[in-house]
């Protein structure tokens, strides 16, 4: 048996402005043998499609893998590159291929509003209906139910934070393997529950989304038929009809067992709705500050500041506080300013420089800080990520500059990567708890870490584009009736 390995990968946030490029795909794009290479081993889908072939001495072509993470929509040029290529690979080695293990999204979106259902519908126009795919989805992909005709075998994450990558696309693979021997005959519904989650709120150690997903798991525990239960929570900044919750269940054989299993959980997760959006524990700036001083404790955890609503990690509101705060020693790592970064690698080590920071993305970041900074560290850093979600994944931060304002340790980077896990310290010889607070960007990856890591975690709202508070978005695509947008 021979597999194509190949993913296209994207959380689109539709109200940013500046689009995902290729050259922004390009930047993490793996090919060939560095595409087994680069993921072999690690808790990532990838690393799961490779595990689970070489588990079944499953022969794999490796096609191209890229993902961008969470930016704003992709450019149609982007997403027309990648499905040729894909395309192209499967055609050229079509005569010695068996099926195509596909890693997508589930919301990604491009600036036509073209979405993975189109991409999955043009890609089996070209290569035809006779080689089966699969397809591993994130746990906040807004899936469409039409994806059923297109997809033979899928499942989604089943954790938030992700720390279940590698699992899933084991999981897929052994399906679309199964199906292929004719072990499996795998029969799959998608319903959709008319909910919309803030990313904050979507964490599945937290109830009641702990309680829901457990139900899924005792599901598949208590028949051996449903071979997967997925519930992905959607994602809340892609504008789209197909947004808010989707159930995907994979039954043997008989579908009917999906669809039991679909209309007992959309049950069971619309009357969570209102506890699913606890909006009265999201802290205003100046609270969240205010409880955080409170909680200061010597030698002890930083306590963690989660300024969720900032998608690409360049968010001044927070920052601009944190540096009126006098002896309080505060961490942000990972904030984005490719510009300010290659202002600060040009001084040595030591010397004071003065740079704009932040407030690059849009003007809904908030406006640029102009700052006096000590450069404590510059470099062009690449390694592989530490923590349990994607660990082992290679990370390269492109030029940074750590830099020292006032009693604020600041990383910035060019890459746009959000701070999940200690690498941030780890990598460049510092203890997070010699902190007194720590400002993350992260929605839910952080927790796997951070929740045993800190004293507290503070969400707080700020205007930029990924608010807790979903009413102030302007919707314009979502469908009727979406609980509690429309």
């Amino acid at each position: 048996m021979r597999l194509a390995i190949a993913g296209f990968n994207l959380e689109s946030v539709t109200f940013l402005h500046n689009p995902t490029t290729l050259n922004d795909f390009e930047v993490l794009a793996k090919r060939g043998q560095d595409l087994l290479d680069s993921f072999s081993g690690t808790n990532t889908v990838p690393g799961g499609f490779i595990a689970e072939c070489n588990a079944q001495k499953v022969e794999m072509l490796p096609l191209v893998y890229s993902e961008a993470g969470a930016a704003a929509s992709a450019t149609d040029e982007a997403f027309d590159y990648y499905l040729n290529e894909i395309a192209s690979g499967v055609l050229e080695k079509k005569n010695s291929l068996d099926g195509v293990l596909l890693g997508l999204h589930g919301a990604l979106v491009t600036t036509s509003y073209k979405t993975d259902l189109d991409f999955l519908f043009e890609l089996q126009k070209i290569i035809g209906d006779q080689i089966p795919i699969g397809v591993s989805f994130d746990l906040h992909g807004n899936l469409d139910p039409k994806l059923t005709n297109l997809v033979d075998v899928m499942s989604a994450y089943h954790e938030s934070p992700h720390i279940d990558m590698g699992a899933t696309g084991q999981r897929v693979a052994k399906l679309l393997i199964g199906k292929i021997e004719g072990t499996l005959t795998p029969r799959t519904v998608i319903k959709k529950v008319p909910i919309t989650l803030p990313s904050i709120f979507t964490a599945t150690r937290v109830s009641p989304l702990l309680e829901i997903m457990e139900g899924a798991r005792n599901k598949e525990r208590k028949n051996t038929a449903l071979l997967d239960c997925s519930i992905l929570t959607g994602f809340a900044y892609s504008d789209v009809p197909q947004i808010g919750i989707s159930i995907l269940a994979t039954a043997q054989s008989d579908i009917s067992i999906a669809q039991k299993a679909t209309d007992e959980m959309a049950l069971l997760i619309w009357k969570q709705r209102h506890n699913l959006y606890p909006k009265h524990t999201i802290y205003s700036v100046p609270s969240g500050l205010l409880e955080a001083q409170g909680l200061i404790k010597p030698s002890g955890k930083p306590v963690v500041i989660l300024e969720h609503a900032d998608r690409m990690n360049d968010s001044t509101y927070v920052l601009r506080e944190l540096l009126k705060l006098p002896g309080i020693k505060s961490a942000v790592p990972y904030f984005w300013d490719p510009y300010a970064a290659k202002i600060a690698l040009t001084v040595e080590i030591g010397s004071t420089i003065e740079l704009s920071i932040g407030g690059n993305s849009s003007k809904k970041a908030g406006k640029p800080i102009s700052v006096s900074a000590k450069v404590i560290w510059s470099g062009e850093p690449s390694f592989s990520m530490g923590g349990v979600m994607g660990n082992g994944r290679p990370v390269s931060l492109g030029p940074t500059a750590i830099i020292q304002v006032n009693d604020v340790l600041i990383w910035l980077i060019s890459a746009n990567i959000s701070a999940i896990n200690l690498d941030p310290f780890e990598q460049f010889g510092f203890d997070h708890k010699n902190f007194d607070i720590v400002l993350l960007r992260s929605k839910t990856h952080f927790r796997a870490i951070w929740e045993t890591e800190s004293e507290k975690i503070i969400i707080v709202d700020t205007p930029d584009w990924g608010p807790g508070l979903l009413d102030t978005l302007p919707y314009r695509n979502a469908r009727k009736g979406v609980f509690p947008i429309t």
